[in-house]
Order: structure tokens, then C-alpha cells, then sequence
């Protein structure tokens, strides 16, 4: 049951995420004029990814609990700490060619976005894109494997 309200959970908020990336960004070729919009998107999502952060904890604690060998405890960390770093790979990577698009970053002049704060209609994917979103999963679940293996669970005693 917990394995299928983490799916669902994480099903929801990723959904979430991606209505606000494609959505609440402005191509660079248009016009902001109203705001940020994605804030707005981000407050309805917001209790969601936390709720499934929370869950994506739990599942990996109550996983690594009850994981027979010490070797598939290590799997989980290994792999864990893997797909972190491919993940912050490609969001770096993504986040430089949405600032080339744009011609640089906020404090460059001349750029779409100069003088804009950081997060802005332009640059709402940069922050919260499928990359962010695997990023704070994957360290939930990284928590989650290292308090299930220091923490094990109490034995109760007959």
C-alpha cells in the first residue's frame, strides 16, 4: 500500500511541476507584463511535492528497514547518490542553455531578462523543471535509506 501511494503521490506533484514549466514560462520571444504567474502555480503545487517528499521519505525508510541484506541497503545508497549527481548534471546543464537563449542572466546587460528578479516569468523552469523535481526526490529517498540503515526497526520482544 505504501509502495502505490508513493506512486500516486509522485505522479501528482511530477504533474504538477510539468503544468507549471510548460505553462507559467514565457518563451523569450513574448512578453511578460503581468507578474509572475508561476508563483501562483507553485502555491497550488507546493502541498503536493511536500506531501510527496514526505512519502518518498517514508517509502525509502520503511524499504531500507526491511531489506534482508545489507547489500541491497548499498544498492539503494549507491544508486541513490548516483542519480543525484546525473540529475544536478543535467540541471546545470539545462539552466546554462535556458540562460544562453536569453542572452545571459539577470545581472547581465543586455540580456531578456536583465534587471528581472531571479525568478521570473522567464526563468520559472530553471528552478522547477523535471530535474529539480528528481533532485529533492532523490535526496528524500537518499534520507530516507540512511535513516532506515542507522535506524532499524525496534524488534518487539515476546
Amino acid at each position: 500500500m505504501l509502495r502505490l501511494s508513493w506512486l500516486i503521490s509522485l505522479g501528482i506533484s511530477l504533474f504538477g511541476v510539468m503544468i507549471i514549466q510548460h505553462f507559467f514560462t514565457v518563451k523569450p520571444d513574448d512578453v511578460a507584463d503581468g507578474g509572475n504567474l508561476g508563483a501562483l502555480g507553485l502555491a497550488l503545487v507546493a502541498p503536493f511535492i511536500l506531501l510527496s517528499l514526505f512519502i518518498t521519505y517514508r517509502f525509502f525508510v520503511v524499504s531500507s528497514r526491511n531489506a534482508k541484506d545489507h547489500i541491497i541497503r548499498m544498492i539503494y545508497f549507491i544508486f541513490g547518490v548516483a542519480l543525484l549527481v546525473v540529475l544536478i548534471f543535467y540541471a546545470i546543464d539545462f539552466k546554462d542553455s535556458v540562460y544562453a537563449s536569453l542572452g545571459g542572466d539577470t545581472t547581465t546587460p543586455g540580456s531578456t531578462i536583465f534587471g528581472f528578479p531571479i525568478l521570473n516569468e522567464y526563468t520559472n523552469h530553471v528552478f522547477l523543471n523535471f530535474y529539480t523535481f528528481g533532485i529533492i526526490h532523490t535526496i528524500s529517498g537518499l534520507i530516507g535509506t540512511i535513516v532506515g540503515m542507522v535506524k532499524p526497526d525496534k524488534q518487539i520482544q515476546p
